[in-house]
């Protein structure tokens, strides 16, 4: 029974003084909840981004995106003039209906369910050109950019680089500024356990005095700041809950094709957002403890 009562003791004590020093407290929190929620934008990002690279893996060598209501006749002299183009194996017409209809399937592979939210997505018409050598992309990009039928050439090595570097930028400016908010959340969490430490000198001094142990000292201001990281965990988690359908619909118009924004990444995201709060608070009050602690008396 003494663990469990060591325990309750902590934790009540814990919540005394999160609402004595109330103010302090609070700001700790706040910040708490913008780094964490800093960080669920940029993990949805990041999963956006994943997914689009890996919809872009799975596509053909070269894609001829079409102007829109081409008349069969020029669509057929089109595609004639593609497949007797050098390096050309194949090259197929995608209607808007067919785009969709294919994306539906991919997802159904990965084993994800095609979730929109509402929101409209922009398929158009293309030829997708499959080579004999991945080297012939270049020469077909060419003999295509001079034809009027076409709006747009793209292959999967251009897009792919381009997303990828994109993915790597958004990656270390999202982490550099995760990583500045972290350092201010520490310090103030630092700064509400020192404070909360002098200002319990005096019962410090007696509990010491009658012999109390070093841990049952430490343990309440320790739990004090990992109930600051776990309080605004609860509250990141309780924003993005309330935001998570209209950033499926958001997501979608950014990406142009959907994301893996599903309830089982939601609850990933949770946890990712519970584990980190929890670990940033338990951080900043076993720092603050050790370096504070000693000198309370």
């Amino acid at each position: 029974m003494r663990p469990f009562r060591f325990i309750a003791f902590a934790v009540v004590r814990a919540w005394q003084g999160f609402w004595r020093n109330a103010m302090m407290s609070l700001a700790a929190t706040s910040t708490v909840v913008l780094m964490l929620v800093l960080l669920s934008g940029l993990l949805i990002v990041l999963a956006g981004l994943d997914s689009g690279l890996h919809y872009i893996e799975s596509k053909v060598g070269v894609t001829a995106r079409l102007q829109d209501s081409l008349p069969q006749p020029q669509l057929d002299t089109l595609l004639a003039d593609i497949r007797a183009l050098p390096g050309v194996s194949r090259a197929d017409y995608i209607s808007p209906d067919d785009a969709l209809n294919r994306l539906k399937e991919f997802y159904q592979e990965q084993g994800q369910t095609l979730d929109l939210g509402g929101a409209p997505i922009s398929l158009y018409a293309s030829v997708e050109i499959s080579l004999t050598d991945p080297n012939f992309a270049e020469s077909v990009q060419s003999a295509l950019g001079e034809r009027p039928e076409v709006e747009r050439i793209t292959t999967r090595q251009v897009d792919y680089a381009k997303l990828l570097s994109i993915v790597g930028y958004v990656r270390t400016v999202g982490f550099i500024a995760l990583a500045l908010v972290g350092l201010t959340v520490l310090f103030m969490i630092v700064n509400m356990i020192r404070i909360a430490v002098y200002s319990r000198s005096g019962e410090i001094e007696i509990m010491r005095l009658v012999g109390a142990s070093d841990s049952f000292i430490r343990w309440p201001f320790i739990l004090e700041g990992i109930l600051c990281g776990v309080i605004g965990a609860v509250v990141t988690i309780i924003l993005v809950a309330v935001a998570w359908e209209p950033i499926k619909p958001i997501m979608v118009r950014v990406f142009q094709m959907p994301t893996a924004v599903s309830t089982d990444f939601l609850a990933v995201l949770s946890a990712v957002i519970l584990g980190v709060g929890l670990g940033v608070g338990a951080v900043g009050s076993w720092i603050s403890v050790r370096a504070n602690l000693s000198s309370a008396t």
